[in-house]
């Protein structure tokens, strides 16, 4: 069974977060080169033939024209005044142009379903002794945040062993 745009529509709050995740922590902040195939002129600059470029995805995604007070974590900004997903906001974090991840649509549906998992199964609060540092990430190409305690406490079913054995009648 796949996920796909139809499922995302059903669930607008979950894709917003999603989405919203990839915005505020991406895990390509840098983004990855891309080489000019001709001259182009932007702006009164001249990027010429063959120079390397790079879409600074952490950059896009701090524009407060676009993103008014970037550093907040707001899912709320992804949806319309109907509640669905906007259609003039779209999704960079998996590159740009030629060059896009072509794996992007796996990934988001990826991200989407297990998010979703996650939600149904448990609660997840923080562990009150142990405060999250939302800065603490890795030093790479490709980052992920340092390690952090949270709590999982079951909600679809009693026990960890009653999820378990739910996931295991819906296959997964």
């Amino acid at each position: 069974m796949g996920i796909g745009a139809r499922e995302q529509e059903k669930l607008p709050q979950l894709m917003a977060f999603v989405l919203e995740t990839f915005r505020w922590r991406p895990v390509s902040a840098g983004g990855f080169a891309h080489k000019a195939t001709k001259d182009i002129v932007w702006k009164n600059y001249l990027i010429p033939k063959g120079a390397s470029v790079i879409g600074n995805v952490w950059s896009v995604g701090r524009d407060p024209a676009y993103f008014p007070d970037p550093e907040k974590f707001d899912p709320q900004r992804w949806l319309n005044t109907e509640g669905k997903i906007k259609d003039d906001l779209r999704s960079y974090a998996f590159g740009f142009g030629r060059r896009v991840c072509p794996g992007q649509h796996m990934a988001t549906a990826s991200v989407f379903l297990n998010t979703s998992l996650l939600l149904w199964a448990f609660n997840i609060r923080k562990d009150p002794s142990s405060p999250i540092d939302e800065l603490a990430f890795t030093e790479s190409a490709n980052t992920h945040p340092l390690p952090f305690k949270v709590f999982f406490e079951p909600r679809a079913a009693s026990s960890m062993e009653g999820i378990k054995e739910l996931l295991e009648d819906y296959g997964v």
